[in-house]
């Protein structure tokens, strides 16, 4: 059985900010509110689940009224998507081209279902992975989703690698015990980064290396 690599999604696979921003703000416009979006306020979301985006896209609201308008917001993201996707990082398909030959290649996501499906489809990605799981499918945390993911094709725990850039990306990865590499080109700052990649091109080298550790 080959090694393990699982990927994060944004900041880690595609920047999708822009569209992301367009989306919502479409969204919220035509429900008629006064919520608009800029791509700080959508970066701060990054990495998160939707019930926890909803409490920050909307603290006045009640608990039902938030998720009420972020499902709205999330309607208008996968058809928006659909048609204007966000950007592959540079190298992206060279380097997923070259790992797959040596590894089983997985997302494992917070975001909502359908999400994934935006970057396998839009931009023709599917190819290069063996499967992938987000928040919306399970309605479970990343940490339990690797678990899951894991379980389900039978990798021990020291046979997989998670890269994110997030540092909730690397406190899932911790809680599953599972190794971690910090895509430090993404959003997310993390201190106490053991192994991080400033680009894509870095990451062949280091996963190797951290296998034979």
């Amino acid at each position: 059985m080959k090694k393990a690599l699982f990927f994060d999604m944004d900041g880690t696979l595609w920047d999708a900010l822009v569209p992301l921003m367009e989306a919502y703000n479409i969204a919220q416009e035509r429900e008629g509110t006064s919520y608009r979006y800029d791509l700080d306020l959508i970066k701060s979301f990054m990495g998160l689940t939707p019930e926890e985006t909803g409490k920050l896209n909307f603290p006045n609201e009640t608990p039902e009224r938030q998720m009420e308008l972020f499902r709205i917001n999330l309607a208008e993201e996968l058809k928006y998507l659909a048609i204007h996707p966000g950007k592959l990082y540079p190298h992206e398909e060279e380097v997923l081209e070259k790992l797959q030959k040596k590894y089983d290649l997985f997302v494992v996501s917070n975001a909502d279902k359908g999400y994934i499906e935006n970057y396998m489809n839009a931009l023709n990605m599917r190819k290069y992975f063996k499967d992938f799981v987000q928040a919306g499918d399970t309605g479970l945390p990343k940490w339990k989703n690797i678990l899951w993911m894991k379980d389900k094709y039978g990798y021990e725990l020291e046979d997989i690698i998670y890269i994110g850039d997030t540092l909730k990306d690397k406190e899932e990865s911790d809680r599953a015990g599972v190794k971690f590499i910090h895509a430090a080109y993404g959003f997310g700052v993390i201190e106490d980064d053991k192994y991080k990649i400033n680009s894509l091109l870095e990451l062949e080298e280091l996963v190797d290396k951290m296998f034979k550790a």
